[in-house]
């Protein structure tokens, strides 16, 4: 966590704790010291790696909770059992389901983002993937206790790898931002993305816009 200032400026890194006083991640993290990976002994999600964050008021009582994502596809949310001042995250994660079964992203590295996509007025998850390609986790739930449908393709993964040093769609580990980009009152996509040729890496922003 960088806690930000009025005047622009960011304070030293601090780790983002949970209620208990432990270190905020999902399950299985490196283990600088010692060397290897070791998980949360306590949590029902310690094989899970933790690889992305993004801020949202989960269940509308007025302070930022998180949603998570994991390197095999899952989403997760860690509830603010706190304050929008004095955060308290809970103890453990909660993953997120369609139907009985977890609610996945397919090609793994879920790195989710918050977006109202269709304008309903609930906010949605959007997440780019290991393989290519962004998807879209509409919220078909109510204002403060929200729900996802399965994963709808909103940019198809790349099906050939191409010239990778100037290539005609996103490759692989794809990042997304929804933003008004071209400021015409709509959502368009900023997707960021890794090619790999021959020893070499490329990483490049696309622009989609929305019509």
């Amino acid at each position: 966590m960088l806690a930000g200032s009025k005047s622009g400026e960011f304070a030293v890194p601090e780790k983002l704790l949970d209620k208990a006083g432990n270190v905020l991640r999902v399950g299985q993290y490196w283990d600088y010291d010692a060397k290897k990976w070791s998980g949360v002994p306590e949590s029902k999600f310690k094989e899970v790696l933790g690889i992305g964050a993004t801020a949202v008021d989960w269940d509308d009582d007025g302070d930022l909770d998180l949603v998570l994502g994991s390197f095999d596809g899952k989403v997760l949310v860690r509830l603010n059992e706190g304050s929008s001042t004095m955060p308290a995250f809970a103890t453990e994660s909660i993953i997120l389901l369609d139907g009985d079964a977890p609610l996945e992203v397919p090609g793994h590295d879920v790195i989710p983002r918050i977006a109202d996509w269709d304008g309903d007025g609930r906010f949605d998850i959007l997440s780019g993937s290991g393989a290519g390609g962004v998807y879209w986790l509409r919220n078909v739930g109510a204002r403060g206790a929200p729900a996802f449908a399965g994963p709808q393709i909103i940019i198809r993964p790349s099906e050939s790898k191409g010239d990778q040093a100037n290539p005609t769609s996103p490759g692989e580990r794809t990042q997304v931002c929804a933003t008004d980009y071209d400021g015409d009152g709509d959502l368009d996509l900023l997707v960021g993305d890794y090619n790999g040729d021959g020893g070499q890496m490329h990483g490049w922003v696309w622009l989609f816009r929305r019509h």
